[in-house]
């Protein structure tokens, strides 16, 4: 523990650092991701995508067809669901710009109101993915394993990033991952 007049310093090698790293990482996979699915739908259409929300089988069999018969079919459709892709990538770009600022500005400066924020701003979605879930099982579709996979497995580097952070600023940093200097 700290004693008075000892400040921490933070470190790039430390489970806090690896925690800044990963939050940083889950903005900067928003941002991207906020520039490069609309701009594939706008130059490609919705056909060129298995899915939207949880796969090619799944969203298919909620819409009645699959994406790539609403874009030769119906270019309204076609056009309202690029639209409406936007819109939620609208939402991803400033979280994602959100999220960089508070790990580099807040959790690097060891803040704890920054790991909550973070905590807060990551966990927010389980809500949203629920009434998904409950949407897509009112019309009796069940999305596939695979489908179901990416949602699996995309919370845990967020839930180590979380942990991570936790740990990283009631230890002062430590354990480090490399060796400190004395």
């Amino acid at each position: 523990m700290q004693t008075v007049g000892q400040t921490r310093a933070f470190r790039w090698a430390s489970v806090l650092g690896v925690a800044v790293i990963l939050f940083l990482i889950y903005g900067a996979l928003n941002v991207i991701f906020a520039i490069v699915v609309p701009y594939s739908l706008h130059t490609q259409g919705v056909g060129a995508f298995p899915g939207l929300v949880f796969g090619g089988q799944a969203d298919a069999a909620l819409l009645g067809r699959s994406l790539a018969d609403i874009q030769r079919a119906d270019p309204r459709l076609n056009a309202y669901i690029v639209t409406f892709m936007d819109t939620m990538c609208m939402m991803m770009m400033p979280f994602g710009i959100l999220q960089i600022a508070v790990a580099w500005f807040g959790l690097r400066a060891m803040a704890p109101w920054a790991l909550w924020t973070l905590v807060l701003a990551n966990v927010a979605y389980l809500p949203y993915f629920a009434a998904i879930t409950n949407t897509f099982g009112a019309f009796g579709v069940t999305p596939a394993l695979d489908d179901l996979f990416f949602y699996a497995i995309f919370p845990i580097p967020l839930l180590a990033a979380i942990v991570l952070g936790w740990i990283g600023l009631q230890g002062g940093g430590r354990p480090t991952l490399s060796p400190s200097p004395a």
